[in-house]
């Protein structure tokens, strides 16, 4: 993945200059040299400083980068690279692990691609692949790099969020995924195969691997008639409509949730609206209260003439 303002030696055509035009900017100091990178000022600096380090961001990080779903996590900035040395005299590895000495900007964008600010500077999570050699001249590794270090570093919830956004945003083909769960242990294997391509978000594949995680009946992106499709229904009759804080803060987008809700009630239906805090910040209260609801039977309400078809 190419990022704005980054270009590597080999590859400077990006930049539309000669090599002396490059050669002046760097004099001039509108250009420098970082690593084996040429770089612009409006690069982002987050990045650019992962790449000093002579590492590039992969997992979430990498992720964050594709336009990906994210979960909330920044304890560590995950990098990767190749064996360091080659031929018998050096065969030096670095080791995957915690660096606790490097330290780095956890790299999150939000919804408009613009960094996300207010990140505190965390350890280096170096991840250990077993390539000589980089497996090419981006920034930012190939998708299919990015995802197997997901599915090996992150919990299963976590990896299956990101791999469930990388197929909602036809990023990742199913044969894509099929090759993915090849590589994987057999653990992770199982754990990631029921991933699917159709979740409207990283709230609602959260809460409903958490309800498939129980053996609890639950389907994605249901239509009911004269309400539409909504993110999750619970046995016969318990909406759980998934928010996000970046797709709530639209006024109008609050009074349409708000009318679909009082249709659903109307027509019998339980409704839960989480919001992304819920899930991702106050999940173990929210899990606990959601065990309640379940457990005093609300999905099973009969809903009278009902007419739903699953997606």
């Amino acid at each position: 993945m190419r990022i704005a303002g980054i270009a590597h030696r080999d590859e400077l055509s990006q930049f539309d200059v000669s090599s002396d035009e490059l050669l002046a900017m760097v004099r001039e100091g509108a250009v420098r040299r970082v690593q084996r990178w040429y770089v612009k000022p409006e690069a982002p600096a987050d990045v650019v400083a992962v790449l000093a380090k002579g590492a590039r961001p992969t997992c979430i990080d990498g992720a964050a980068l594709l336009g990906l779903w994210t979960p909330p996590v920044a304890t560590a900035v995950h990098v990767f690279r190749p064996r360091m040395g080659t031929g018998r005299r050096d065969r030096a590895i670095l080791p995957a692990g915690v660096d606790p000495t490097v330290r780095a900007t956890p790299i999150r964008r939000n919804r408009d691609g613009s960094i996300r600010t207010g990140m505190k500077l965390v350890p280096l999570q170096f991840h250990g692949p077993s390539l000589r050699h980089w497996p090419d001249n981006q920034p930012v590794p190939p998708l299919s790099t990015v995802l197997e270090h997901c599915a090996r570093c992150l919990t299963v919830i976590q990896a299956a969020t990101i791999i469930e956004s990388a197929l909602e945003k036809r990023l990742l083909t199913r044969s894509g995924l099929e090759d993915l769960l090849t590589a994987l242990p057999r653990d992770a294997r199982r754990a990631l195969a029921r991933v699917r391509s159709d979740a409207g978000s990283g709230t609602e594949t959260t809460v409903r691997w958490w309800f498939e995680s129980r053996r609890i009946k639950v389907r994605s992106q249901v239509v009911i008639p004269g309400v539409g499709r909504v993110d999750l229904l619970v046995g016969d009759s318990w909406v759980i409509e998934c928010d996000s804080h970046e797709f709530h803060e639209i006024k109008d987008q609050y009074e349409n949730d708000r009318s679909r809700d009082l249709v659903l009630r109307t027509l019998g239906y339980t409704v839960t609206r989480l919001t992304w805090e819920q899930v991702f910040l106050t999940w173990p209260a929210t899990a606990k209260m959601l065990e309640t609801i379940y457990r005093r039977g609300d999905h099973r309400r009969p809903i009278p003439d009902r007419a739903f078809r699953a997606a």
